[in-house]
């Protein structure tokens, strides 16, 4: 009995004094957590608010370039909103963005062009199901040369539900230049490098591509602007952008963004094979050494490709997510919608609206001495901007900065939440299926993924509730991982000091 006695005594001694060692440390951990969570917040930046119809949208809307009407529309009000280029040209179209306002009561029908006073193609047409276009709305336009004739007339028409029509000719004439020469490159165009045990000096931003129109003719037929088209498509598949033709020799240039003479060669095979013959033939654009030395010189084009690099990732505490691994020096903007636009589930088709988008991105973010990075293929409205290195709330703030100064641009804003993959990507993905110009992951990319959290009003990062366990450092989840076993421990102990005392057992000899 007093063995007993004393192993009782013994132990609830030993619960006594360790229990209180849990109960302070799990109360200090939650407490640390639930502070850092209410408390460490980034200030809202104030600013106005509302609901913008896209970045384009509103910049003509506030720089209207024609007096509004007065008085209600009796017909469709045509206006072209961007300055046309000059008569001569280098490649076989030109791209302009129009604004059209259906009359009075009546919705928009269409809208087409006709070229040398014969109907090209429609640039809108409403389909059933459609929304109606009652205001004033945008409309992108890529308006091609005649293939017949030396110069080429532009006429715009638009017809509302009212069957009204509104013609809006375009008084200057248009035409391709006999043998369009693309601009000189400068010296920063020019990479020297070894390719296949040889030195070669080369253009690293261009190609020349021969087509095979006959070709192409035989199997869809011989319009012309069906040949633009496919060219067009083909050019999209890796970013390239028609520079200057096609000429009269179906001989044309491409400018897309500098890559190394294996990537050329890489883009002028693959364009050839996916082409079925249409691309017939294609080349780089070599040049002496001596011969760039002469070539004018400008300044270095911004860099606006990046990669993750070991010293970019750091652990920090996010607001709302408490210590997290982050990148220090990038943030993500969404754009607003170009929701006043004409086929805007397309938008944009044309290098002029992503020409005007990407200038007034950069206008915009030279705020926070920001760079716009390549754009996400997917999707024009997403963006990344790369930063000074900074903590967490450094990088909220700069984000702040530019949501509060541009509503009408900025829809919201996103930081990097890096979390660790268990299967390396594009391991496994043999490098015949890599998209041209995609750039080759290096090996932490492999191993990292990017979590966008998105920056709410109150300065926090998404939520605990989304962000999950996502970028926690290792010591935060062995931590955790203490602090549950305290709390179940401190249940246990709970428990056993609440149980009743134990009955003493008589013993009849």
């Amino acid at each position: 009995m007093q063995v007993a006695a004393q192993i009782n005594s013994t132990e609830e001694k030993f619960f006594e004094n360790i229990f209180p060692i849990y109960k302070i440390f799990s109360l200090c951990f939650f407490a640390l957590a639930i502070y850092h969570m209410t408390s460490w917040q980034v200030s809202a930046a104030e600013g106005p608010t509302g609901q913008s119809q896209g970045v384009l949208a509103d910049i003509f809307n506030s720089e209207r370039n024609t007096p509004e009407p007065t008085e209600p529309l009796t017909e469709p009000l045509l206006e072209i909103v961007t300055e046309l280029p000059d008569s001569e040209l280098m490649i076989s179209f030109l791209e302009l963005i129009y604004a059209v306002t259906p009359s009075a009561g009546q919705m928009l029908e269409e809208v087409y062009v006709s070229v040398n006073g014969e109907y090209d193609r429609h640039l809108y047409q409403r389909a059933m199901g459609e929304p109606k276009v009652t205001e004033r709305t945008f409309g992108e336009a890529r308006l091609f040369l005649s293939a017949d004739q030396q110069e080429s007339k532009f006429e715009l028409v638009a017809v509302d539900s009212s069957n009204k029509r509104t013609y809006y000719p375009i008084e200057q004439s248009f035409w391709l230049l006999e043998n369009p020469e693309p601009p000189l490159p400068t010296i920063a165009d020019v990479t020297t490098e070894e390719y296949s045990g040889e030195e070669v000096t080369f253009i690293n931003n261009r190609l020349h591509f021969q087509l095979d129109r006959e070709r192409f003719n035989r199997e869809f037929g011989s319009n012309h602007e069906t040949v633009l088209d496919k060219l067009l498509y083909e050019l999209s598949y890796f970013g390239g952008e028609l520079l200057s033709g096609p000429d009269k020799n179906d001989f044309a240039t491409i400018r897309l963004k500098g890559t190394s003479y294996e990537e050329l060669e890489r883009i002028i095979q693959k364009s050839i094979s996916e082409s079925y013959g249409f691309i017939a033939d294609g080349k780089i654009q070599e040049i002496a050494l001596a011969t760039s030395d002469l070539l004018p010189s400008e300044e270095e084009p911004v860099n606006r490709s990046f990669e993750l690099k070991p010293e970019m990732v750091r652990v920090g505490f996010v607001p709302g997510l408490f210590l997290r691994r982050y990148q220090n020096n990038v943030l993500s903007f969404q754009l607003h919608e170009e929701t006043s636009f004409l086929n805007a589930e397309t938008f944009p088709e044309t290098y002029l609206s992503k020409k005007l988008i990407e200038n007034k991105i950069d206008e915009t973010i030279t705020a926070i001495d920001g760079i716009r990075l390549e754009r996400n293929p997917s999707s024009y409205s997403l963006f990344r901007v790369k930063v000074a290195d900074g903590t967490p709330r450094e990088l909220i703030k700069k984000a702040q900065k530019l949501l509060a100064e541009h509503p009408n641009i900025f829809a919201e804003a996103r930081l990097a939440i890096l979390a660790d993959i268990k299967t390396p990507r594009y391991a496994t993905i043999p490098e015949y299926e890599r998209k041209p110009l995609d750039r080759r992951l290096n090996h932490l990319e492999q191993q990292i993924y990017q979590f966008w959290g998105r920056i709410n009003e109150n300065g926090t990062v998404s939520s605990m509730a989304d962000m999950g366990l996502r970028g926690l450092p290792t010591i935060v989840k062995l931590l955790g991982g203490a602090s549950l076993f305290c709390g179940i421990l401190n249940f246990a102990i709970f428990i056993y000091r609440k149980r009743p005392p134990r009955k003493k057992h008589e013993f009849w000899g």
